[in-house]
């Protein structure tokens, strides 16, 4: 499920889209791990079936 919350950076409100289920998103066909939108913006983002890779620890 896409979620979408309001967050504050240095002063500035933006929109904080994410997946809960750690996969990418995506909007206009370009994929996205995350994504911050100014308040105002608004942007639709859907939920795709592909992971967000993990780095892997050494």
């Amino acid at each position: 499920m896409i979620i979408t919350e309001k967050t504050t950076i240095n002063g500035k409100k933006f929109k904080h889209t994410y997946s809960d289920k750690g996969m990418k998103i995506k909007r206009d066909n370009v994929m996205y791990d995350e994504a911050y939108d100014p308040v105002g913006f608004d942007r639709e983002y859907e939920e795709t079936n592909i992971p967000i890779e993990s780095e892997v620890e050494e």
